[in-house]
């Protein structure tokens, strides 16, 4: 995984944060050396306000003192914000419209606007559905391939 994610720009989606905060026993690991990679410069890391919303959500069902120490984490980390703004929304209607996935359409749609062609998660179900429909967002918004990695299982295609 780490000669697909070297010197790459990478959007890391918000699993990825939650299975290092919670020291998943399937995810921990892979997940922790993707957040070494972004640390030590090794790829050029990008992320969101959605995914801090998402993360504190997901872990003050757990532990909000925990929620809390992970969105602080986060946003110290080397990563640059993309904004959500009207576009955003166009490319996540479009998205969501032709996949049926609702929050992980507005990260594609990030990804999307913002020229970034890797996105790192271990969402499967979801991201799939998205690459599978990616050839046509591809044509009618003009934006890039999209390749999907996932830490554990390595490239993932459309299924």
């Amino acid at each position: 995984m780490r000669d697909l994610l070297k010197k790459k720009r990478v959007y890391i989606d918000t699993n990825i944060f939650i299975y290092v905060a919670l020291k998943h026993p399937d995810f921990y690991k892979k997940c922790y050396d993707v957040l070494e990679m972004l640390v030590s410069k090794e790829l050029v890391g990008y992320g969101s306000h959605l995914v801090l919303f998402e993360l504190f959500g997901a872990l003050s069902e757990i532990d909000v003192e925990a929620a809390y120490e992970a969105v602080s984490s986060y946003l110290d980390l080397p990563l640059t914000m993309l904004e959500l703004n009207r576009e955003t929304f166009d490319y996540a209607r479009e998205i969501a419209v032709l996949s049926k996935v609702t929050y992980d359409s507005l990260h594609a749609a990030l990804v999307a606007q913002n020229g970034i062609d890797i996105v790192v998660s271990e969402d499967l179900e979801d991201w799939s559905k998205i690459l599978r429909i990616w050839p046509k967002v591809k044509e009618r918004l003009k934006v890039r391939d999209l390749t999907f990695i996932s830490p554990t299982k390595g490239v993932v295609e459309a299924r």
